[in-house]
């Protein structure tokens, strides 16, 4: 891919854009690819800038030679002119006209390779930032889910809950009270229906015919024997 195109694709690059109309959850894949592939274009970017960043050197060292050696033409030119020596300096300054035209060609390289180089800079930072400003949108996106996900979580056990707590377990407590009521209730009450009998079986037995004719019958027979036994 040239320059030019990467540098269009990779500035127009917008992550809002990217994530318009898209759902959560969805958005979470959507930033994971997009920040693998931002991190490996990254990487070979860096690489290729510093490529550019190196070429964008090497030809300022060019011009930077040129104008050394032109100005050194333009000295033993000025040397030869003053030693009365006019064909030296003519070569000299022969030699420096072709040094100016080959200078102009030497900047012309410098000034697309200075181009290249700024671009290059400029789509290693915006890149940089795209993929910083995606990681913090990850950690927000990640944070907010779980946030969505917990919440969720907590709804459905309150559901739970609350239909627990309104029908079986209002049921079943009002159920464990009224059996230890119907038990007290019960035990009292037998308490009561034996204590009733026990009274009234002493009270009849108390009142009784049979009893006291029995009591009488058998009092009589025993003094009958005795005063049989003394003779009386």
């Amino acid at each position: 891919m040239g320059i030019l195109q990467r540098f269009t694709d990779i500035m127009s690059a917008n992550i809002n854009s990217l994530l318009a109309g898209v759902e959560e959850k969805n958005a979470g894949k959507l930033l994971e690819k997009y920040l693998k592939d931002a991190r490996e274009n990254l990487e070979e970017l860096k690489a290729e800038t510093s490529a550019v960043i190196a070429d964008e050197m090497a030809c300022g060292r060019r011009v930077t030679a040129a104008n050394e050696e032109i100005a050194k033409m333009d000295r033993f030119a000025e040397k030869a002119v003053l030693a009365g020596n006019d064909e030296d300096a003519l070569k000299f300054l022969g030699a420096k006209a072709k040094l100016v035209a080959e200078k102009a060609d030497l900047e012309k390289a410098y000034l697309m390779a200075k181009e290249n180089s700024d671009k290059m800079r400029e789509m290693t930072k915006k890149l940089m930032s795209d993929v910083e400003s995606a990681t913090g949108k990850m950690a927000e996106l990640q944070a907010k889910l779980k946030l969505v996900e917990n919440k969720e979580k907590m709804d459905d056990l309150n559901r739970k809950i609350a239909g627990r707590t309104e029908m079986d377990g209002f049921e079943n407590m009002m159920e464990a009270v009224q059996k230890r009521i119907d038990a007290v209730e019960a035990k009292s009450a037998l308490n009561a229906e034996l204590s009733d009998k026990m009274d009234m079986r002493s009270l009849e037995e108390k009142y009784s015919d049979d009893a006291q004719g029995e009591a009488s019958a058998d009092a009589a027979a025993d003094l009958a024997a005795l005063k049989a036994r003394l003779g009386k």
